[in-house]
C-alpha cells in the first residue's frame, strides 16, 4: 500500500511538482526505449555521441584547443570507427585542466563530485542537476530489473564515513532514507566476529532488495550459511563497486535465496551496466554513456579485453569524450533472450580490491580506501598489508598536501581499521604499477579465501545449509472473451504455444464463447475454461474468476482488452481475500480502447490502477493509456506484436491466383480482417468501385468472417461488384494466400497493430492503409506503403491505384518485410513477454 502511495503520489509530487524535476519522465523514456531493436538503439547512442563532440567543440576550450592540436573536426565524424583519431582524454587531464573542461555556454548551479579514485588517482568533476536527473533514472530502471519498487524496503550495504557527526545534512538523509523506505549497513563497521549478529539484523528487517558493494555481500552470506540462519528471500540482490566472482555469485544466491544482478559504473558517470533478469551480460546504458572497447585508441574485436573509453551523453556542463577510466571490459556478442536492445559487456576487469583486517578482525573491503581519500589533495595512495597485518599507507602529495593532511589520513584509517592498528603512513614520490600497468589501491598479503566457501556443521542440531529446490512453473491464465478469428486472438494463441514451457503454465480462460481458434489450444495441450459472462460489468463472474484462479493456483493474469481486464484485475484483488494470496496482473492494451468513451476511459482507469504492468502494442496505444487514461509511466511497456516470417513471406504468386480464381495480369487487391464495423470495410469497397472505373478488371478479396457481412453484401450489390469482390469467410492458409495479392488494403478506423498488416508486409506485399493507432508504424509512408485519412474512400481509391502504378512495387514489399523482420519478429515478441511476466513476478 505504502509503496503504491510513494509511486503515485509522494514521489511524483515532490520530484516532479515540488522540485521540477524530469527524473520520472526521463525514467518513463529509458523504460520504453530499451526495448528498440539493436540497431536502432546504435543509431540512437552515436547520435547523441556526434550531438557530444559538436557541442564540445563549439563551447568547451579544452576540446577547442586539444581537437585542434590533433587536426580533427567533429564534422569528420561519421561513424564510430572516426573516433580513434580523437584524442583520448585521462584522468590527469580532468585533474590539470577541471576549468578548461567546463563548457563557456552553461548557466545555473554546477555539482561537485569526486571518485576517491578506485585506481588510485582522485579525480573531480562537475555536472549539472539535469545530468544527475537522467543518472537517477537509469539507476532506477536497473534497479527495476532486479525486482526493486520504488517505496518497498531497501538495504544498502554501502560506505558510510566512521565518525560522521550529527547536524542538518544528517537529518535529512535520514529522512529520506525513511521515506524511501532505505536502511544501511556501513561496510565501515564489519567485524569478522559479529557478522552473524548483522546477517540476523538483516533477517529482521527482510528487506525486498539487497544492494552492496560484492566482498561485504559475499562475507555476510558465507556467515548465514555457517551460522545456518535463514534469511528472507529477497526478490534481488545487487552487487556492484568490484567484480564479482562466480563462486562469490553462487554463495550469495544461496544464502539469500535470490538471484544477483552485477553492475558496473563509475562515479564520473554513474551507471554503465547492468545484469537483467537473464543474467546474460551487463547491458549498457546506451542511452546516457557511449562505451569503447580500445587497444591504443583504437576498437578491439568482440569478445577481446580492451580498455574502457566513456562519453558521457548527457553532461553538457563539463563533458567527458573518449575517457580513460582505467578499466579493462570484453564485449558480448549478439542480443540478449531479453529482448532488450541495449548492447552488453561480458565482463568487466580491474575492480578486484583487496580485504584489509583490521584489529579486532574487523573486515574492510578495499573498496572503502578510495572512499577517505575523495576530498584530499592527494596524487596517488596506497595501502599495503602484510601478513602480520602491519599496515603502510603510501602518498604522494598534491601541491596543497601539508602535515594536517597526514593527521587526517591517520585519523580516518584508524577509524576504520581500530585505534590501535599498526599503522605508518610514508610520503613517497611514485607509486609503481603492476606488470599489467595498473594502480593498486590495495594489497594484502592476509590471505583470505573468496574462492570456496567450506560449511562444516558443528553439531547434529545445527540447522543444513538450504539448497535450492527447483522452481514450480509459473501459472498464467489469459483472460479473454473468447478466441474468435481475430488478430487479439492470434496474438494470445502465439504466447500461449511459444512461450518457455518449461518456465510457464499457461491456461486460457473466456468470459463469452470459445470462439473458433478455441480448438486450437488442444493442440498446443492448453486448457480452457468457459465462464458466461451477463451484459456489461457482472459481478457474479467476478467471483467465479477468483475462484478459479485459487483453485488453478493463478500466479499471473494477463488480460485482453477492456472487459476481460476489468473483470480479471478485480477477481485478481477478490482472490487474495479467498487464497492469502493475489495474483500479478498484466493487461494488454490491443487496441485505443475507445478514448472517447468517458465511460470506458474510467473504466480502464480503474482496472490500470488494479493492474502490474500495462503493455502497449503501438507508440498510439501507449499515447491513450498516458494522456487520455492517465496511467502510470513506471508500469507502462510497449511489445509490439510479433509474426513468424519464416510461415508469412513472399511466396508462390501464381499458385495463389488459381486457388483463388484470380486471372494474371489483372489488378488483385486483398484484405484480411475480422468483418467488423471498426475495420471499415465499407470504405474500402466504395473505393474499390472507384477503383473499378479505371481498372475494370480489377478484383477484390475479403478474407475474415463477422457481423458486418450481410451488410457489406449488400452494399456490394448496390455497386454492382458481384464476380469482383470475394467473401472467402474465415480462413486457416493465409500465409499461402497472401502471395496472390498484388497489394493490401486496411481501412480500419481504429488499430493497436495490426496482425495482418504484419503478416502482409512479411509476405512482400506494398500495403494501403488508413493513418490511425499503429499503423503508420507499421506502413512507412511513401516506402513500404500509403496511408491515407480513415473514412475517405476517394482517398483510398487514389492511393491504391497509385501503388498499383509505381513501378517499384517490389521494392516497397521488400522494405516492408525488411521492417517487420527487424522490430516485429515473433521470438523478439515472446522474449520480451517472457521478461516482463519474470519482472512482475519478482513483486510478489
Amino acid at each position: 500500500m505504502y509503496a503504491s502511495l510513494f509511486q503515485s503520489v509522494l514521489f511524483p509530487l515532490y520530484e516532479t511538482h515540488l522540485r521540477k524535476r524530469d527524473t520520472l519522465r526521463a525514467l518513463a523514456e529509458l523504460e520504453q526505449s530499451q526495448w528498440r531493436t539493436p540497431e536502432e538503439v546504435a543509431e540512437d547512442s552515436f547520435r547523441r555521441l556526434l550531438e557530444a563532440l559538436h557541442h564540445a567543440e563549439k563551447h568547451v576550450p579544452f576540446y577547442r584547443r586539444r581537437f585542434a592540436e590533433y587536426g580533427v573536426r567533429a564534422s569528420q565524424v561519421k561513424a564510430p570507427a572516426d573516433l580513434a583519431a580523437f584524442p583520448i582524454l585521462t584522468k590527469e587531464d580532468v585533474r590539470l585542466f577541471s576549468k578548461e573542461l567546463v563548457a563557456e555556454s552553461h548557466v545555473g548551479t554546477l555539482h561537485q563530485g569526486a571518485t576517491g579514485g578506485s585506481t588510485g588517482v582522485p579525480v573531480r568533476f562537475m555536472y549539472d542537476h539535469p545530468t544527475y536527473e537522467r543518472r537517477v533514472a537509469a539507476a532506477l530502471r536497473a534497479d527495476g530489473w532486479a525486482g526493486a519498487v520504488m517505496g518497498e524496503k531497501e538495504l544498502h550495504v554501502w560506505g558510510r564515513p566512521p565518525g560522521e557527526r550529527k547536524g542538518f545534512d544528517t537529518t535529512k538523509r535520514a529522512v529520506h532514507e525513511a521515506i524511501w523506505r532505505r536502511r544501511y549497513i556501513s561496510t565501515f563497521h564489519l567485524r569478522a566476529d559479529r557478522l552473524a549478529d548483522t546477517v540476523r539484523e538483516i533477517v529482521d528487517y527482510a528487506p525486498r532488495v539487497v544492494i552492496g558493494y560484492t566482498t561485504p555481500l559475499f562475507l555476510l552470506a558465507r556467515a548465514a550459511l555457517e551460522h545456518g540462519i535463514t534469511i528472507p528471500p529477497p526478490r534481488g540482490i545487487i552487487t556492484s563497486a568490484e567484480k564479482l566472482f562466480e563462486a562469490q555469485r553462487e554463495v550469495i544466491e544461496r544464502a539469500f535465496g535470490a538471484p544477483v544482478f552485477d553492475r558496473y559504473g563509475c562515479r564520473e558517470m554513474m551507471l554503465i551496466g547492468a545484469e537483467c533478469e537473464r543474467h546474460e551480460g551487463l547491458h549498457v546504458h546506451a542511452e546516457g554513456v557511449f562505451v569503447e572497447l580500445c587497444s591504443d585508441g583504437r576498437p578491439v574485436p568482440v569478445g577481446t579485453p580492451g580498455e574502457v573509453l566513456l562519453t558521457d551523453l548527457y553532461n553538457r556542463a563539463m563533458p567527458l569524450l573518449r575517457y580513460r577510466n582505467e578499466d579493462v571490459a570484453v564485449a558480448k556478442a549478439g542480443a540478449c533472450a531479453c529482448g532488450r536492445g541495449l548492447p552488453r559487456l561480458a565482463s568487466v576487469e580491474g575492480r578486484v580490491l583487496d580485504l584489509l583486517i583490521g584489529e579486532d578482525s574487523r573486515i574492510v573491503a578495499g573498496e572503502m580506501i578510495p572512499f577517505l581519500f575523495k576530498d584530499l589533495p592527494v596524487e596517488r595512495y596506497q595501502v599495503h598489508q602484510r601478513a602480520d597485518r602491519t599496515v603502510t599507507l603510501r602518498i604522494v602529495p598534491g601541491p596543497s598536501y601539508g602535515p594536517e593532511v597526514t593527521k587526517l589520513v591517520d585519523e580516518r584509517l584508524r577509524l576504520v581499521l581500530g585505534a590501535n592498528a599498526p599503522l605508518t603512513v610514508e610520503l613517497v614520490r611514485d607509486i609503481p604499477l603492476t606488470a599489467a600497468g595498473k594502480h593498486r589501491v590495495t594489497v594484502s598479503d592476509v590471505p583470505v579465501d573468496l574462492g570456496s566457501v567450506t560449511i562444516e556443521k558443528a553439531n547434529e542440531d545445527k540447522p543444513a545449509a538450504r539448497v535450492a529446490a527447483p522452481k514450480p512453473r509459473t501459472r498464467v491464465a489469459h483472460v479473454v472473451l473468447g478466441l474468435r478469428a481475430g488478430g487479439l486472438e492470434r496474438v494470445v494463441l502465439d504466447l500461449v504455444q511459444g512461450i518457455d514451457r518449461a518456465r510457464f503454465d499457461p491456461m486460457v480462460i473466456a468470459l463469452e464463447e470459445p470462439g473458433e481458434l478455441a480448438p486450437q489450444l488442444a493442440t498446443m495441450d492448453v486448457p480452457l475454461r468457459l465462464l458466461k459472462r451477463g451484459q456489461g460489468f457482472d459481478p457474479s463472474v467476478i467471483g467465479e474468476l477468483s475462484d478459479l484462479f485459487g483453485r488453478e493456483g493463478i500466479d499471473l493474469v494477463h488480460t485482453h482488452n477492456p472487459r476481460p481486464h476489468v473483470h480479471g484485475a478485480l477477481a485478481a484483488l477478490a482472490a487474495r481475500r479467498v487464497t492469502g494470496k493475489r495474483p500479478r496482473v498484466v493487461h494488454t492494451k490491443h487496441g485505443r480502447n475507445y478514448p472517447d468513451d468517458l465511460g470506458r476511459v474510467i473504466a480502464n482507469r480503474m482496472a490500470s490502477a488494479l493492474s502490474d504492468r500495462i503493455v502497449a502494442v503501438s507508440d498510439d496505444a501507449r499515447r491513450v493509456a498516458l494522456e487520455i487514461e492517465r496511467g502510470s509511466a513506471r508500469r507502462l511497456v510497449t511489445i509490439r506484436n510479433g509474426v513468424d516470417t519464416r510461415a508469412y513471406k513472399p511466396g508462390d504468386a501464381p499458385r495463389a491466383r488459381r486457388v483463388l480464381d484470380v486471372p494474371a495480369g489483372v489488378l488483385h487487391v486483398g484484405c484480411v480482417a475480422r468483418l467488423s464495423a471498426e475495420k471499415d470495410h465499407a470504405t474500402l469497397i466504395t473505393a474499390f468501385a472507384r477503383v473499378r472505373t479505371s481498372h475494370p478488371g480489377a478484383r477484390l478479396t475479403l478474407v475474415g468472417e463477422g457481423a458486418e457481412r450481410a451488410s457489406l453484401e449488400a452494399l456490394v450489390k448496390t455497386f454492382g461488384l458481384h464476380g469482383a469482390v470475394s467473401f472467402l469467410g474465415h480462413r486457416d492458409d493465409v500465409a499461402a494466400l497472401l502471395p496472390g495479392f498484388d497489394l493490401f488494403a486496411l481501412a480500419s478506423r481504429t488499430e493497436g497493430t495490426s496482425l495482418t498488416l504484419l503478416e502482409a508486409a512479411a509476405a512482400g506485399l506494398p500495403i494501403v492503409a488508413t493513418r490511425v493507432g499503429g499503423n503508420p508504424e507499421v506502413v512507412t509512408d511513401g516506402e513500404t506503403g500509403l496511408l491515407v485519412p480513415a473514412g475517405q474512400p476517394a482517398a483510398f481509391a487514389d492511393a491504391i491505384g497509385s501503388v498499383w502504378a509505381r513501378p517499384d512495387r517490389a521494392r516497397m514489399g521488400a522494405a516492408g518485410r525488411a521492417l517487420v523482420e527487424e522490430r516485429y519478429g515473433m521470438k523478439k515478441m515472446l522474449s520480451a513477454y517472457e521478461t516482463l511476466y519474470a519482472e512482475v513476478l519478482r513483486l510478489a
